[in-house]
């Protein structure tokens, strides 16, 4: 009686093809996605920022890769101890609890960036601490965000207000569009020139003037005469 053996899978491989659709690429952010539902949820949270006795729940890692401040900030440095469970940052230059909130919203990606319709402070005290915000963490998309509000819905009567904040917070651009519309206004440039709050700001006066006045104009040469041959 002769045993016949059966080959050993692996000697003689035959191929097989199996054929499934292509994986689609995933449109969802997964990643982003996660983080922002741990931070609404306040799960995991290792940071507190604190300001005016208002606690605000966030990552360190989140935080650190968006900002080199934080980044240095909340960095353990070699050979000391780990940090606590929760590191407390005070955000004691900071009045509006609401401007923070508005950060951390835009630090996390929440809301619709691209069309500005989820940043609408209330007043222009919560916005000038968004843009103090902005300036303390290094965080550029915040200042033009705050920067876009602040260009909205102007008029004479906030005029001065605004050109003051573009002052304190070197937004240069805002300004000379500003100072540029003012020129090309007479009214406007005049009202606001004989304006109470004007009077406060003596370098801002000389901006209206100097663009009132614009570039000196060039005297005409006088035409050389032909010489005859």
């Amino acid at each position: 009686m002769s045993i016949v053996r059966t080959p050993e899978l692996g000697v003689n491989m035959v191929e097989l093809k199996v054929r499934l659709a292509a994986p689609k690429p995933s449109i969802e952010d997964r990643l982003a996605t996660g983080l922002r539902d741990l931070y609404q949820k306040g799960t995991m949270a290792d940071v507190q920022l604190v300001c005016a006795e208002r606690t605000f729940l966030a990552h360190r890692v989140v935080l650190a890769s968006q900002s080199e401040v934080f980044k240095e900030g909340l960095t353990v440095a070699p050979g000391t101890t780990a940090p606590p469970a929760r590191q407390e940052v005070r955000l004691a230059d900071i009045d509006n609890p609401e401007a923070v909130q508005f950060m951390l919203d835009f630090i996390y990606e929440i809301g619709d960036a691209s069309s500005w319709k989820d940043y609408n402070p209330k007043t222009q005290e919560i916005n000038k601490d968004v843009l103090r915000l902005a300036k303390n963490f290094r965080l550029p998309g915040l200042t033009e965000r705050a920067t876009f509000w602040l260009a909205k819905d102007l008029t004479t009567g906030n005029v001065v207000e605004r050109l003051t904040i573009c002052e304190d917070f070197g937004l240069q651009d805002l300004k000379e569009r500003i100072l540029a519309q003012l020129a090309g206004n007479k009214k406007a440039l005049f009202e606001v020139a004989h304006s109470p709050q004007i009077m406060k700001y003596p370098s801002l006066m000389q901006s209206l003037l100097q663009q009132a006045a614009g570039p000196p104009e060039e005297s005409p040469q006088p035409k050389k005469k032909a010489r005859k041959a």
